[in-house]
């Protein structure tokens, strides 16, 4: 008898510590993908300023810009998943529009842009910093709730499975932006 509430008090004891660092594990990706939807953002605005300045020197630009804005305010109560594929999505309309400042000397020349052009670079140095801790968090999570003993209880408890961030095929091949813009 006493060796039976002993073995059962053993798993309820493991039982509550699996479920709390399974809960920790999941709010740590939680916590690492609001850093990249937060570096995603704060690139988005700085792309949108950079489409801004060149929509005054290009009329033609006016309205894909409308489009990404609107895009972009259509992103409330989406899964993270459908989040990074609307961020990708915002994000090639944009470098689109990037791209055709390469038409425009006079505006390459400027302080103003020059320093946008700056922050793009260091934001997407930190987005990839932040993708990378995603990525590891997201790992050690679905590492955890796959090997035993946890398996056999982390989807009782409501544990599954996160998508690990992932760079499209779109990124990983060449893309002529200049047809894009034709086309």
């Amino acid at each position: 008898m006493i060796i039976a509430s002993v073995i059962i008090a053993v798993i309820v004891l493991y039982l509550i510590y699996l479920y709390n660092r399974l809960f920790k594990m999941r709010n740590r990706i939680r916590e690492a993908f609001q850093a990249v939807e937060v570096y995603l953002q704060q690139r988005f605005d700085t792309l949108i300023q950079i489409g801004e300045a060149v929509v005054a020197y290009a009329k033609h630009e006016r309205d894909t810009l409308k489009e990404i804005t609107a895009m972009r305010q259509g992103l409330a109560g989406r899964s993270i998943s459908e989040k990074l594929q609307a961020y990708e999505d915002l994000n090639q309309k944009l470098e689109g529009i990037r791209i055709q400042a390469e038409d425009y000397p006079q505006l390459q020349a400027s302080r103003n842009f020059l320093h946008l052009q700056h922050t793009v670079n260091d934001l997407e140095e930190k987005l990839s910093a932040a993708r990378r801790t995603y990525n590891a968090n997201v790992i050690a999570y679905n590492n955890a709730i796959g090997m035993i003993p946890a398996v056999l209880f982390a989807g009782m408890f409501g544990f599954k499975a996160e998508s690990m961030y992932e760079v499209p095929e779109s990124k990983k091949q060449e893309i002529d932006m200049k047809q894009l813009l034709k086309g």
